[in-house]
């Protein structure tokens, strides 16, 4: 999308201009907007030209949420590691700070320096070059949003058609944002308009249902714009790859009801209810809950899902997943690659919803852009995966991960390797000890890893005191071989907020919820078949996945870990939708890798490295629990049910307009 990307610099240099005049800072409570003073350019001055409406409208994709901004990172983590995927070993982060020691309190909303706790910003602070880190209000994009749809009929130099277009861009990109904060907070405050400059918003908070039911009438509205197309043309598409589409529209639809289905807030019960102190005027608990159980939500769920794929098959099929060249690890991890890393182009298309389709936003620096993204995180002990994540992976005839009882001095008599055989995405995603890596997907120059204690890797000094190891285990995904010819900063990435393989597991969730489980398998098969997995219910019969519903959730949530995880915050997601106090209360460990002798015994020494001449060794593991960072959700009794949404702003709170706070904090 190099066009949107030029024209977001364009827009930011120029933002002293035009956008303060127009995207005055979102002040609800106090003034819904309060004007930037010394500015003289006023809206008519955005909307007299086809290409100033343009460039409004681009600085709202540039406030589309990604985990991987510092904005977002809870300073210096994206926010996967509180979930089981990942964990965070970095002293300043905010999941060591406020997550893990349970001292998270509505103040993490309101720092206005970099130092940003919270996993979603409330805050209505900064906007998108603050000093705090890039923290973008939704209200900003809210608002930009409404001024465009209520004001691009003006443009005298743009066609009906056009017009259309980006009124429905503006409708996506503002649902996506009310989603965003959604999953985040529950019930929300829904401006339906453009306020004007020190026009007072009085209509408090939705309850959760109202949210919901105005997010997809935002969604409706964009898949309504007669100009709003299907897909972008192959012939524009090296230009404007990752602009919205109805495509992204109808994915963001079924996206949104697949957590309103879920049990978070369309449940029996409240996940959580008020203590009698912090009732107030405006508390309602249907601010965070549905008020009853409603199965038929996942209808709705499956019949959107349903709307996109016809829709595709309408318009030739135009998003299909990306295929292996051959049937073997280079192959199947040459088609993931594409799918989850690059940008769509002529050959294929893959991404519906690109939520930072950037190539970068920086040189370097802390925080911004891919390579300060990487040192600022990855490479300093940010994002370090658990042995959970390592087993969440099956193997690659198509069972489930085997080994049950492995960990432990003389658990590995015949020398088993554990890593060897897998569902090619682990590869992807993190590395382990392996020989028999295919050219072209080695790392730091080797085509293997001797990620064992004492290995290469564990001793080499391009490692920043280990931490990218901490674990036991390195990141892979997204870094590729870092130090290789694959720095960051060198490609255009797309971080896909919905891509076509999670439009697949949606409706495999929700085939399974409405008790298709055959169709549901059959949906998950699409996707664990483009990289070379057997079927899940005849490689795993034990599960009896054909009549347990329960089972097949669970591995429909472990496919979506392998397929979306560390994309978009999905695995936490997932976690908080479907309540899973199990999985967050559970200890997360570490691996420790021996290299064993010819004679089965650990070898000692501070140079165990492997020599390519000679046989790859055999290993015994450990599995330590997490100690440095350990969290106190693991303490018996220390959890509650307020963990599942965050708590808001303290000082929106205060301004009593409606605003409630979330229960248990």
């Amino acid at each position: 999308m190099k066009k949107i990307l030029n024209k977001i610099v364009f827009v930011g240099i120029l933002s002293s201009i035009i956008l303060p005049s127009c995207v005055d800072r979102f002040a609800i409570g106090d003034a819904f907007l309060e004007k930037a003073p010394g500015v003289d350019v006023n809206i008519d001055t955005v909307f007299s030209s086809a290409e100033y409406t343009r460039n409004f409208l681009w600085s709202a994709y540039g406030q589309l949420y990604c985990t991987y901004t510092s904005g977002n990172m809870m300073n210096g983590a994206p926010i996967d590691v509180l979930s089981d995927s990942y964990h965070c070993y970095v002293s300043w982060g905010g999941p060591k700070q406020s997550y893990y020691p349970g001292l998270l309190t509505e103040d993490a909303q309101d720092t206005e320096d970099g130092n940003f706790q919270g996993k979603f910003s409330y805050s209505t602070k900064s906007g998108l070059d603050s000093d705090a880190g890039g923290r973008v209000s939704i209200y900003e994009t809210v608002r930009k949003c409404w001024q465009l749809i209520e004001n691009v009929d003006r443009v005298p130099d743009m066609s009906e058609n056009e017009k259309s277009r980006l009124r429905g861009e503006a409708y996506t990109i503002m649902a996506s944002r009310y989603f965003d904060a959604f999953r985040n907070f529950g019930g929300l405050c829904l401006a339906r308009k453009a306020y004007g400059v020190g026009e007072q918003f009085t209509g408090g908070r939705a309850t959760a249902m109202e949210t919901v039911e105005f997010i997809d009438s935002l969604i409706v509205c964009a898949i309504n714009e007669p100009g709003y197309i299907w897909n972008i043309p192959d012939s524009d598409i090296n230009q404007w790859s990752g602009r919205l589409t109805r495509a992204s529209a109808r994915a963001l639809r079924a996206k949104v009801w697949m957590f309103a289905a879920s049990p978070l807030f369309n449940n029996s019960q409240p996940y959580m209810e008020y203590t009698p102190d912090k009732v107030t005027e405006f508390t309602n608990i249907e601010h965070v809950w549905f008020g009853r159980e409603d199965p038929s939500l996942w209808n709705r769920c499956l019949q959107y899902c349903n709307d996109f794929f016809e829709d595709n098959a309408k318009n030739g099929n135009y998003y299909q997943l990306i295929q292996p060249a051959s049937q073997d690890e280079a192959g199947y991890r040459t088609a993931y690659r594409r799918a989850y890393r690059y940008r769509n182009d002529a050959s294929h298309h893959e991404k519906l919803f690109d939520a930072h389709p950037t190539k970068t936003l920086s040189d370097g620096g802390w925080g911004w852009g891919w390579r300060g993204f990487a040192l600022d995180c990855y490479r300093q002990g940010g994002a370090v995966p658990t042995n959970e994540l390592m087993e969440c992976f099956g193997m690659q005839d198509g069972r489930v991960f085997p080994y049950t009882d492995i960990y432990g001095a003389g658990k590995n008599p015949n020398g088993i390797d554990i890593f060897a055989e897998r569902d090619p995405r682990l590869y992807e995603t993190m590395l382990v000890p392996r020989h028999d890596v295919p050219a072209g997907f080695g790392y730091n120059g080797q085509n293997y890893s001797d990620v064992w204690v004492n290995g290469l890797m564990d001793k080499d000094s391009n490692f920043n005191n280990k931490d990218d190891i901490a674990s036991g285990y390195c990141k892979y995904k997204w870094l590729l071989d870092y130090y290789g010819d694959k720095q960051m900063d060198d490609e255009y990435i797309g971080i896909a907020y919905i891509r076509l393989a999670e439009m697949y597991l949606i409706r495999a969730e929700a085939k399974a919820e409405t008790g298709d489980l055959q169709g549901a398998l059959d949906d998950l098969h699409v996707v664990r078949s483009r990289v070379g997995l057997g079927r899940l219910e005849d490689k795993n019969p034990g599960l009896n996945l054909k009549s347990n519903k329960e089972n097949l959730i669970n591995e429909i949530l472990r496919e979506r870990n392998c397929e979306i995880g560390a994309e978009c915050g999905d695995r936490l997601y997932d976690m908080i939708r479907r309540k899973r106090q199990d999985l967050f209360t559970k200890p997360l460990h570490e691996i420790r890798i021996y290299r064993l002798d010819e004679n089965g015994n650990r070898m000692e020494g501070d140079d165990l490295r492997w020599d390519p001449s000679t046989p790859w060794p055999k290993f015994e593991y450990e599995n330590p629990q997490i100690t440095n960072g350990a969290r106190r959700w693991w303490d018996p009794g220390f959890w509650t049910n307020k963990w599942y949404l965050d708590p808001v702003s303290r000082i929106e709170v205060q301004k009593k307009y409606g605003l409630t706070q979330n229960p248990g904090w």
